[in-house]
């Protein structure tokens, strides 16, 4: 007699697999040797599979054993005896390979692979041998395959896996069955034990990943607390989940893994039980359930390294204040560097304790403001050291309810976890879920942000190998420098929107200039220091450059002024930035290289295409960071976010772009006439009321639009017909901008703004002569091209273009264009040195000579060189 079975508590694709190898053992009897969950139960009692009752069998008769989904003979009952039988051949098929087959040599077929499912392999051989399916089998055996693979989401899944649920689907799978069968709704006994996990949970951070752990007293759940662990993992979003439940007599252990990495069947196994990496179960009778809870936690601990220490979240370097500084000049330096709580250092610089912004605040309320900080600060504060483990961390501080905590070299304090840094680690990954709901249409996932999110791939695939190796080699040298070294800002935000941008900026958390030095060994680099910024600029043998510059923040004395900056950590340093966009970094550090630091979603902005300023007083602080905006919303396709539109509105309110130096502006307005299709971003300077900071009179017009469009047009055939041609088209813009301003209007923007003497001629030479030059082109009387030559040659290319844009008729576009294409090419065959062999006297003659040469050929009226020396020698009998 042959008989399939599977293992006790038999989930569907335990189930699915019998009915798939009851194809292939046509005569075999189905039997479920210990009870199945409760949903297959449930199943079953409605749809009849011809399952026989193991106590209908006698086992003396059986012959053949096909054991699916399982190689474990303490999980098949009373089939155990079987399987001690010499004489019963044993045929396995199972995709748990976590362990030896106990049934080496004893069997003809044994089929054990790794895939989602072991209805896959069934499904496998089955197609081999081209065995067909009824619609109804192949339902209850997709049954097992979608249940297995969470409908093909676990990490688990496989090509193959798809591959099989094709040919099911082909074979008539009913897809709303399946659906109805696995949509278990949560009855009031799971739901109680649900509360009870979260109620009862710790996370632990190990390998980069987080595995929770959880107990629980309910056992009300028989069967279905496999279901309620996966609802577990999912809500919390942890990369692995291990419970322990007190049953009757026993505790039950279940693991869910979504890593492989996370390995919950070894644990499984540790209990006596079984599964495999990504699902595993054991039984537990003789330890109580905190033995066992702490038990899971050594075997996870030991096997995986707490690597989420506090050097690796801690903010530094730290600002602190002297215990005996004022408390009144705490609450300042609060204010300038944007915190609320200081580190107090005694007289030998070791820690003493902390003083928070609340208690700054009471004791100024109570005028104590000249009293130094020693007299209210905290001394008795938990502290950490650089390897305390997070999780220790984040108890004390909840448990304590202290917002703040030092993190200890010796008496030094090295950095500093505060409740920001705490939530953000424990909520990254409900960050990951909300950025990937923002993904837009067409957009790969992989390109936005996430959890831990890592670009060494993005930075291999869309930097040249040469740069990459320059960063990857700064990393190392960081690294033995002992400083934390990133790329910041525009390389980052441009890396991750798939613009090549090769303006590396690199910031250190520590000194920059020193590293810089060192680098610039390492590179064979000169070095050019500003010890004022704290930055050096490195200039590598090929040309390239490499900006350095040491984490900083900046706090601004009055609305506009120039920041004052102070060394600080990455995190600071990227909040002085102007955007959220801005305002990224990717570590290069060996250990962690191409892991991206947002602190201020800038990731998600990129997503939302939005512009977004860090706080509400940075235009207050820094009004050019208008002009900013709408250059990045004009060059990248964004939008302005509501709150930083309401910012603008309020700047422009207050009035305080007239505070602004005119070299700060004019080098806004530079960059943004300069970039792509400005008159967009005139546009919306004039629609945000800026126009006017320019000059009063500076309006949004059809006028202005249709000059607007004129240059765009002009602008865009000189860059097509010179590639490689120096023209500044920020200055023909502003000359456009000009056009439309009265006469004392221009001399007051010439005026305020320090434009160089060159572009200030051009600029004037734009207003006032182009229009005695219109006039003359446009006139009745056609000029021949030496004439157009003689006018337009003194003119430069930036005014050229602001007259083919001012011109209305297609006849001078037509003359400007010519000059511009051949005129100013056309040179005369003979030189100076040719009329001199002519027997020529060198004098004034000779550029009279010249200039007759020229206009004739200009005009056709020589072709060789023979016809110019016919002309010189007529020119000189004249003469």
């Amino acid at each position: 007699m042959d008989v399939i079975a599977t293992h006790s508590n038999a989930d569907f694709d335990g189930l699915a697999s019998m009915v798939a190898a009851r194809k292939l053992y046509p005569d075999a009897k189905l039997i479920i040797p210990a009870g199945g969950q409760e949903s297959l139960r449930n199943f079953l009692a409605v749809h009849d599979l011809g399952i026989t009752k193991l106590k209908d069998v006698d086992l003396a008769q059986v012959t053949k054993l096909i054991l699916v989904d399982t190689q474990e003979p303490d999980r098949i009952g009373a089939l155990k005896s079987c399987v001690e039988n010499p004489s019963v051949e044993v045929v396995v098929f199972d995709h748990h390979v976590d362990h030896d087959s106990p049934y080496a040599g004893r069997s003809t077929q044994s089929v054990v692979e790794s895939v989602g499912a072991t209805t896959t392999i069934l499904v496998e051989v089955l197609r081999q041998r081209q065995i067909a399916v009824t619609p109804f089998e192949a339902t209850v055996i997709a049954l097992g395959l979608y249940e297995e693979t969470g409908s093909f989401a676990f990490s688990s899944t496989t090509d193959r896996d798809l591959e099989a649920g094709a040919f099911l689907l082909a074979s008539g799978a009913d897809l709303n069955m399946i659906s109805d069968t696995l949509r278990r709704p949560l009855d009031p006994d799971a739901v109680a034990l649900l509360n009870d996990f979260l109620e009862h949970s710790d996370v632990h951070y190990l390998e980069g990943h987080k595995v929770l752990v959880a107990t629980s007293t309910i056992d009300r759940c028989h069967g279905e607390a496999a279901g309620v662990v996966h609802m577990l993992a999912d809500m919390q979003g942890v990369d692995a989940v291990v419970v322990a439940v007190m049953m009757e007599d026993r505790v039950q252990v279940i693991g869910r893994s979504r890593r492989p990495e996370i390995d919950v069947g070894w644990i499984a196994r540790e209990f006596g039980g079984g599964g495999h990496a990504v699902a595993a179960a054991a039984t537990v009778k003789t330890q109580t359930l905190a033995e066992v809870k702490e038990r899971i936690v050594q075997l996870l601990t030991t096997q995986y390294r707490p690597t989420l220490l506090a050097q690796d979240v801690m903010t530094r370097p730290v600002k602190a204040v002297d215990a005996d500084t004022t408390i009144s000049e705490a609450g300042q330096q609060m204010t300038n560097y944007g915190v609320n709580v200081f580190p107090v250092l005694d007289e030998k610089d070791r820690f003493a304790g902390i003083v928070s912004r609340e208690l700054i605040q009471k004791a100024l309320f109570h005028r104590l403001g000249k009293n130094p900080v020693s007299t209210i600060m905290q001394a008795d504060v938990y502290t950490a050291q650089p390897d305390t483990p997070f999780h220790n961390i984040e108890i004390t501080m909840i448990e304590r309810n202290q917002r703040f905590v030092p993190v200890m070299r010796d008496a030094t304090v090295i950095g500093v976890i505060t409740r920001t840094d705490l939530l953000r680690t424990l909520h990254d990954d409900v960050l990951k879920t909300a950025r990937k709901r923002t993904i837009h249409p067409g957009e790969p996932e992989s390109e936005v942000g996430g959890s831990h999110r890592n670009v060494k791939g993005l930075l291999r695939r869309r930097l040249p190998r040469d740069v990459v190796s320059l960063l990857e080699e700064a990393g190392r040298l960081a690294d033995r420098s002992d400083v934390a070294l990133f790329v910041v800002g525009g390389c980052v935000r441009d890396l991750l929107l798939n613009i090549q941008n090769l303006d590396l900026d690199l910031v250190v958390e520590g000194d920059g200039i020193a590293y810089a030095r060192k680098l610039g060994e390492v590179l064979h680099a000169r070095v050019k220091v500003h010890e004022r910024f704290g930055t050096a600029v490195l200039l590598l043998p090929d040309g390239f450059t490499l900006d350095v510059a040491t984490a900083r923040t900046e706090y601004y004395e009055y609305p506009t002024a120039l920041p004052t900056v102070e060394q600080s950590s990455i995190k600071k340093d990227l909040y002085r930035r102007d955007f959220t966009i801005n305002a990224l970094a990717v570590q290069l550090n060996e250990k962690g290289f191409g892991e991206v630091l947002d602190f201020y979603g800038g990731q998600r902005d990129l997503n939302d295409k939005v512009v977004r300023v860090l706080h509400g007083l940075s235009f207050v602080e820094d009004p050019t960071r208008v002009f900013r905006a709408i250059r990045f919303e004009q060059r990248f396709g964004f939008h302005l976010g509501r709150d930083t539109a309401a910012l603008i509105a309020g700047a422009v309110k207050m009035n305080l772009f007239q505070r602004l130096s005119g070299h700060r502006v004019l080098e806004e307005l530079k960059l943004l006439l300069g970039d792509r299709e400005p008159k967009h971003a005139v546009q919306r300077l004039a629609d945000l009321d800026l126009l006017k900071f320019i000059h009063p009179k500076l309006m949004w017009t059809n006028r202005l639009k249709a000059l607007l469009d004129a240059i765009e047009q002009a602008v865009d055939w000189y860059q097509l017909l010179y590639l490689d041609r120096k023209m500044e088209p920020w200055l023909v813009y502003t000359m456009g901008l000009l056009e439309v301003l009265p006469e004392r209007a221009v001399a007051e923007v010439l005026k305020r703004f320090p434009f160089s003497e060159p572009e200030t001629a051009k600029l004037k030479m734009a207003r006032a002569g182009c229009h005695a030059v219109i006039r003359r082109l446009g006139g009745k009387t056609v000029l021949k091209p030496a004439e157009i030559y003689r006018l337009l040659s003194g003119l430069s290319d930036e005014v050229l273009l602001s007259l083919m844009a001012k011109s209305k008729g297609d006849s001078v576009k037509r003359q400007v264009s010519a000059f511009l294409t051949t005129y100013q090419h056309v040179k005369p065959i003979l030189t100076g040195a040719d009329l001199k062999a002519m027997g020529l006297k060198p004098g004034p003659r000779f550029k009279k000579i010249l200039d007759r040469l020229l206009d004739s050929r200009l005009n056709g009226e020589v072709k060789t060189e023979a016809e110019e020396r016919q002309l010189v020698r007529q020119i000189v009998s004249k003469l």
